[in-house]
């Protein structure tokens, strides 16, 4: 009995996909939306984050004042008010007028978010008029990239920002001044600061329109 022959390989062609470069168009589109939805994002990240804190504070601080009153160590002179009610006593308003702070607080953090979210749909919606291709995989994906070295960069650059601003501007708030109240130090410490914020903003920008290219790149139409 003859042996079977093996039925020949089958192969696959070998096809490459081409994608043609991004237009004109839309690599403008793409740095103008990177531009732009980073920084909106970023701005509304930090107004989530400063109200998210505040938040986080208030309820870690009641938190300590129940351990407190549940142990028993606290004595007859304890204060056993929030922070906020300690704050406005201590500025003359009324303690029972804190929830008002509260509810503020609440709208910024829900408008944060709504900040944030403008951040990405405006990134999309500036890219999508190009009529490029998967507007929303750029988007997302330029937007994880883009969080991911945010906080990175963050918890490598915080460490080492933090203390050096805070020597910059304890050493010019305590360096003599022309005039008795302070004016000059804290002008140079305002000016200071403006100018962080604007390197800032130009930084979340430019990183902001690099990554949204690259996506576009990465994810353009094939041919």
């Amino acid at each position: 009995m003859s042996q079977l022959s093996q039925p020949p390989a089958f192969s696959y062609p070998n096809q490459r996909v081409v994608r043609p470069p991004l237009s004109n168009d839309e690599r403008k589109r793409a740095f103008r939306a990177g531009a732009i939805s980073n920084t909106v994002l970023t701005a509304g990240l930090g107004i989530v984050s400063a109200a998210g804190f505040v938040i986080l504070f208030g309820v870690i601080w009641q938190f300590v004042l129940v351990l407190v009153r549940s142990s028993g160590s606290a004595g007859p002179k304890f204060d056993n008010r929030g922070p906020v009610e300690s704050v406005l006593e201590w500025l003359g308003y009324d303690p029972a007028d804190a929830w008002i702070f509260w509810v503020v607080i609440v709208v910024v953090l829900v408008a944060g978010g709504f900040v944030t979210w403008a951040g990405i749909w405006i990134g999309k919606a500036i890219f999508a008029e190009s009529g490029a291709a998967r507007p929303w995989g750029v988007t997302w994906s330029a937007t994880g990239i883009l969080l991911g070295l945010g906080l990175i960069s963050s918890s490598v650059i915080s460490p080492v920002a933090g203390p050096l601003f805070s020597i910059m501007f304890g050493a010019l708030a305590a360096s003599g001044t022309p005039t008795d109240d302070g004016m000059a130090s804290a002008g140079v410490v305002v000016a200071v600061s403006i100018i962080g914020a604007i390197v800032s903003v130009a930084f979340y920008a430019v990183a902001g329109s690099l990554v949204w290219w690259w996506m576009a790149h990465a994810l353009r139409r094939a041919a």
